[in-house]
């Protein structure tokens, strides 16, 4: 059981966030930063109400959101636990000749990487390998670390997608560390190019150029793109963004795109950006590119906070089709996440049946998927 210590890292404000967001976020956050691990129980929600004074109405309503990102579960009779519900494939004995493949992702909480680890246990289990998953959280020190403790596990293969891909150096120690590994590697969506390995890429720059069009056919001009700028994923969508505006003659104005680094970004930060812009009407916005789907979520939630209506005042566009964008009907760019889980594993077993480096390239195009999240401006 979590003790109350745990309960007083969580903060609560009385600002204009609601609580129940507020309450989701903090302990996606913990969560995070692995001080609530998986398969930990959370306290109950009489504890939640006594050490946070928030309604049972605002306890359900944050469970219910961080159990639709596979967050947390709940076991009936015993309470409500930290992660997805576990499996009985994730379960089951491991064979001594069993392949050991470790994945290593930047951030559990964004929902591409549940679809993508799920793709390739599901392969996996087909081809009789035990899969070791781990996420960096965003920090390059964890990752580093985490490649070290897989290695140390003696794992077959390593498929990973790496923090500030293609923005790090030759003396990267993750580039040098890679550099260094006797056994295959694939990297996934973000690329370091001094490495050489088989890699699956999207292309960023093409499905964000897409994403830009589909906003000025329905006549926007002063379309904002808030981005990650320590991400080369981010960066090749901001140049799809460019070169969407360019083809439009519409005068590209850095004012207007919100970027935010490492020591910036918080859990809410679409929320928080969004909010600054829709109160600023005399900038003239009248739709935003987010580079990821939990960005243009967290804005289409301010929206709603400030009364603002998606489409009809403010058309929002996303990139990633996450399982949740689809019931919030938001208009986003395709990533077939299982399919790149699966083919990562395949990339591993050509090298493990054959023995043989057989360096490939794998370049997706995605589409933007038109749902309801766009419509002409209404200024």
């Amino acid at each position: 059981m979590i003790h109350g210590n745990i309960l007083q890292n969580i903060r609560l404000d009385d600002g204009g966030m609601p609580k129940y967001r507020q309450l989701q976020i903090e302990i996606a956050r913990l969560i995070r930063e692995d001080i609530l691990l998986p398969q930990t129980q959370l306290p109950s929600e009489h504890e939640f109400r006594t050490e946070l004074g928030v309604s049972r109405t605002t306890i359900r309503q944050a469970f219910q959101l961080l159990e639709e990102k596979n967050l947390i579960h709940r076991v009936q009779g015993r309470g409500t636990f930290i992660g997805a519900v576990p499996t009985e494939k994730n379960m089951r004995p491991r064979k001594k000749d069993m392949h050991m493949i470790g994945v290593l992702v930047p951030n559990i909480t964004n929902q591409i990487y549940p679809g993508i680890i799920r793709g390739i246990e599901a392969n996996a289990y087909e081809k009789d390998a035990v899969v070791f998953a781990a996420s960096s959280g965003g920090s390059r020190d964890r990752e580093y670390q985490l490649i070290t403790e897989l290695i140390n596990r003696s794992i077959d293969g390593l498929i990973l997608e790496p923090l500030h891909s293609g923005l790090e150096n030759d003396s990267s120690r993750t580039a040098g560390l890679l550099n260094g590994l006797n056994i295959p590697v694939i990297i996934i969506n973000n690329d370091i190019p001094q490495f050489t390995c088989s890699k699956i890429m999207l292309d960023d720059t093409g499905g964000a150029r897409s994403a830009v069009q589909h906003i000025i056919a329905f006549g926007h001009k002063r379309i904002a793109y808030i981005y990650k700028n320590t991400v080369k994923a981010a960066l090749d969508r901001r140049l799809g963004y460019m070169q969407a505006l360019k083809d439009a003659g519409i005068p590209h104005d850095e004012s207007i795109e919100f970027s935010f680094g490492e020591e910036e970004e918080r859990i809410d930060t679409g929320y928080r950006l969004t909010k600054t812009i829709l109160e600023h009407p005399e900038w003239g916005i009248t739709a935003v590119f987010y580079y990821n789907d939990d960005l243009a979520l967290q804005g289409m939630d301010a929206a709603l906070d400030m009364n603002v209506q998606v489409p009809a005042d403010l058309s929002i566009v996303g990139y990633d089709d996450i399982p949740r964008s689809a019931p919030r009907k938001l208009s986003t760019v395709s990533h077939p996440q299982i399919l790149v889980g699966r083919w990562a594993l395949d990339l591993l077993f050509e090298y493990f049946d054959h023995h043989v480096h057989h360096y490939r390239l794998i370049t997706i195009s995605s589409e933007i998927i038109r749902r309801n999240t766009v419509a002409a401006p209404s200024r």
